[in-house]
């Protein structure tokens, strides 16, 4: 093989020996797993509880991230975020109702912000925030009669074990240990990337 050829070939050889070590390091400086999206604690909890766990949370120095609604064979699921600006520590909270009686008790006095999600979840699935000031359509037209847009059809429902497999179902009192050390400490979770 004259020298011309061999230059060619040892060029792609180390361009390829390069790539690999490259990719070794890139390997070894990415962080493990994917990006911080979940929660540090998450909890369901009976309607009842509710408020109850929202102002802990809020003397806690947690805001409000959202309130949103799934609809499930078991009725409706009320998902409320929570973070904090000042450290880590997002937690869920979830409270089913019923599709008969679909009302939670509004957090719009703790969180005025929540007003606004409250309603939306009022236009969307028709859950009921006993106590909002001003319970009425946010994006729907206020003539609407048709059922709320966004309830499944009941073949497309799926239940908590669906969603939910590895984990219990039943409510956690507000003032057990798991919840008032998951609220204080989930900041300290080991593997939470703190950057």
């Amino acid at each position: 093989m004259s020298e011309e050829n061999a230059q060619p070939e040892q060029a792609a050889e180390k361009t390829k020996k390069a790539e690999k070590t490259v990719g070794k390091e890139a390997k070894k400086e990415e962080p493990q797993g994917p990006a911080y999206t979940g929660y540090d604690a998450d909890f369901f909890l009976s309607p009842q509880d509710l408020l109850d766990a929202v102002g802990k949370l809020d003397q806690a120095g947690f805001f409000l991230e959202d309130v949103s609604c799934v609809d499930m064979q078991e009725g409706f699921q009320m998902v409320y975020h929570f973070d904090r600006f000042d450290q880590p520590g997002r937690v869920g909270i979830r409270v089913m109702i019923s599709r008969e009686n679909p009302e939670v008790p509004s957090i719009y006095d703790i969180y005025p912000g929540a007003a606004w999600h409250e309603r939306e979840c009022f236009d969307f699935f028709g859950g009921r925030f006993k106590d909002h000031p001003n319970l009425l359509p946010l994006l729907l037209a206020p003539d609407h009669d048709g059922p709320p847009p966004l309830l499944k059809e009941e073949s497309a429902l799926k239940d908590l074990h669906q969603i939910y497999p590895d984990r219990t179902h039943t409510p956690v009192s507000v003032d057990s240990q798991e919840f008032i050390q998951a609220i204080t400490n989930c900041s300290n979770k080991p593997g939470r990337d703190k950057s």
